[in-house]
């Protein structure tokens, strides 16, 4: 019966092309229709119409008009998400112009308005009579929500996402703190829109305390620039963010403009930009300036010590790779300073490498052609050298697997360096390398799968190096910085650049094993070292290399699915003295998470470090309830005995609410600076503009 009376209904209202045009469908227990031809649906009403969803408990429509007068309780459910509910309401055939009465209306599952009466007008603007808004849960044992905007009136813009507030009044647990006669807000769904944005209070040892309101200025549909004045007793400092994005690119930069007390004038900027040029190059650029060594340590602005600039053209393609760039370099840190004219600080580099399927031979042969050039500011001889370099390297490496298992790989090299030296008659003013090398490389891989349903590989490897570098030594640049780790064990070189070079013959011999698990944990462990068969390995002490024989290397793996993850590498000699040791530990769950690292190092004067280096670094959080979530950090430097950051912090989140506060305490190394101490804080109101990240907890009464 109800079928059919359903039917009757949509066929009748199928009659008048008014209301049956876009109808999707309408359900109800009954309907009736009276000889006047108004149509009442009467008992848990449902209409969709358009993306849009009504229920009721009974509608009522009249011809005359195309009006829907409607019963509560209401609850319409739009396709952006908006929700509104009612007593009663009367509506147009398009659910978009109309009165509800009684009514309350929720943004993004966010901020909800209640109001005594909503306007539907022209389904872009929602008119809002007597309005109390917040985010905040409200419920009998909780009526005093912790902020709220009451106003005589609200008018919602759809299409342009803004809140236009009459007569408002902020209450803050009832009291009332502040009052506009105009506020216009951005809804809860719009990410860009021009206007004020979170204050921040911060509070320095060196600065005073100060306050820091940014300001949001969308420019165009895909550049945007936030501008934060930040005054205390001590500064007044305008910071600046711009972001741009471009049909084959991109920039951005951050800076800041100062004058304070300590030295008056200053500021910095930071800028990045990428660009598609065509035939598949990428340009780069990247400018950082700084006006002063402690600006960027006292304002809390980077950790930087360097500063670098930089253009460069790349492509990257199957076959072929060209990178050319132009980099300068300028020191912040104290003990350099004085000596910078000493420090390189432009290096100009073209590179380009191009693989030769003709001449593979069954394995992969590449050709690369270099050149750079490496500049100091000083004349002096030795401490202003200068120095020029052009190359290339014909490269060759072919695999093969045996019926044993046992996968052996041959190598060939040459590589050929014109080198001209200035400002340094220690070395030679032009000088020719060249650097014949063979290598040989057998691992066996075993695997096996074990009775719990794991899977296990073993693999031994033995490498054999050789290479002669002959009697023309250039001065080391690039190859200054040497790491010996498990990823370059087996390779044929260790030094990072192309000037240094391991002559002679050599052999690196190590273990690799790997256990992935059915309970969801996996494990690498390796282990190895290299030896000089006719000489020294020719590194410096400090580097886990020097001697005929290498220390050894240890490194270890353990991982937990995203949850856990443990490593650690170590470089020791046989009678278990370190050189390094470097541990590190990443632990998250529901409620904690954690990462801390340890390194230790013995000095090692080629990289300019006389100390030994033995550092412990802290970072977690704990939940310590649905809301509430403490922080800490900490960087203790154990050679120097103090600590080098502490901070400590607190958060607390509802569903309307979001307040931080922060302590941290920073201690300089370089006489321009001195240790300073900040204290933060911010509230932020949710609901209030933001985007789908910051979705509140879900709103749960008590009690």
């Amino acid at each position: 019966m109800m079928r059919a009376l359903l039917a009757v209904f949509l066929l009748w209202l199928a009659a008048s092309p008014a209301f049956a045009q876009d109808l999707a469908s309408l359900i109800a227990d009954r309907i009736s229709v009276d000889p006047s031809g108004q149509v009442t649906a009467t008992g848990n009403v449902e209409v969709f119409y358009a993306g849009t969803r009504l229920t009721a408990q009974s509608i009522t429509y009249s011809q005359d008009g195309d009006r829907l007068t409607i019963e509560g309780p209401i609850k319409v459910t739009e396709a952006d998400g908006t929700v509104l509910t009612a007593s009663s309401a009367e509506l147009d055939r398009d659910l978009r112009d109309g009165i509800l009465r009684s009514a309350r209306i929720v943004l993004d599952q966010q901020l909800q308005m209640a109001a005594n009466e909503i306007a539907r007008v022209g389904g872009r603007y929602t008119r809002l009579e007597r309005v109390v808004a917040s985010s905040c849960e409200i419920c009998a044992s909780n009526p005093t929500p912790v902020w709220e905007i009451r106003a005589r009136s609200v008018i919602h813009d759809q299409q342009e996402r803004q809140l236009y507030f009459t007569g408002a009044q902020m209450r803050v647990v009832g009291v009332p703190v502040l009052y506009f006669p105009r506020l216009r807000l951005p809804d809860p769904t719009l990410e860009r829109a021009r206007g004020f944005l979170i204050p921040r209070f911060r509070t320095s040892s060196d600065l005073g305390t100060g306050l820091k309101q940014p300001y949001f200025v969308p420019i165009g549909a895909h550049a945007d620039i936030t501008l934060t004045p930040y005054l205390s007793s001590s500064t007044r400092t305008l910071e600046l963010s711009y972001r741009q994005s471009l049909r084959g690119g991109e920039i951005s930069a951050t800076g800041a403009i100062t004058n304070d007390d300590i030295l008056g004038d200053r500021g910095y900027l930071f800028a990045n930009a990428t660009y598609r040029l065509p035939k598949d190059f990428i340009l780069s650029a990247q400018l950082e300036f700084v006006s002063d060594p402690g600006y960027l340590f006292t304002y809390d602005y980077s950790d930087k010590d360097r500063l670098t600039n930089e253009l460069a053209v790349k492509r990257v393609r199957s076959k072929d790779l060209f990178r050319a760039s132009v980099t300068e370099f300028k020191t912040l840190r104290s003990e350099e300073i004085p000596i910078r004219d000493t420090l390189p600080d432009r290096f100009i580099e073209v590179f380009y490498e191009r693989e030769l399927p003709r001449l593979a031979f069954g394995g992969r042969t590449t050709l690369s052609v270099e050149t750079s050039a490496l500049n100091r500011p000083s004349a002096v001889n030795i401490d202003g050298r200068d120095v020029s370099r052009i190359g290339t390297s014909l490269e060759w490496r072919r695999d093969t697997i045996f019926a044993s298992g046992v996968v052996a790989a041959a190598e060939l090299g040459f590589r050929m360096d014109v080198y001209n030296t200035g400002q340094d008659n220690s070395f030679k003013g032009n000088m020719t390398r060249f650097v014949p090398r063979g290598a040989l490389e057998l691992r066996w891989p075993l695997g096996r799968d074990t009775a719990d349903g794991g899977r296990e590989v073993l693999e031994p490897v033995i490498r054999l190096d050789i290479a002669d570098a002959g009697s023309n030594a250039p001065p080391v640049e690039d190859s200054r910085i040497v790491e010996f780790d498990e990823a370059n064990l087996f390779s044929h070189t260790r030094y990072p650049g192309t000037d240094g070079i391991e002559d002679g013959t050599r052999v690196a011999a190590g273990l690799a094993w790997r256990r992935d698990d059915p309970q969801g944990w996996s494990m690498d462990f390796a282990f190895g070292r290299i030896a000089h068969l006719d000489g020294d390995l020719g590194f410096s002490s400090g580097t886990g290399l020097d001697g005929d024989r290498s220390e050894w290397l240890i490194a270890a793996r353990f991982g937990i699915g995203d949850r856990l993850f443990l490593a650690n590498r170590s470089l020791f000699d046989e009678k278990a003295n370190f050189t390094l040791n470097e541990s590190r530990v990443d632990w998250s769950t529901d409620s904690f998470r954690l990462s801390s690292s340890y390194i230790y190092a013995v000095p090692e004067p080629a990289e300019g470090r006389d100390d030994r280096l033995s550092e412990w670094s802290f970072d977690g959080s704990y939940d310590l309830n649905d809301r509430w979530t403490a922080s800490a950090d900490w960087r203790y430097d154990f050679t120097a005995g103090r600590s080098a950051r502490t901070g400590i912090g607190m958060g607390y989140r509802s569903e309307c609410i979001d307040i931080m506060l922060s302590l941290s305490r920073r201690y300089a190394t370089s006489s321009s600076v001195n240790p300073t101490t900040d204290f933060g804080f911010r509230v932020s109101l949710v609901g209030l503009g933001g985007t789908a990240s910051d979705k509140p907890r879900s709103r749960v009464c008590r009690g």
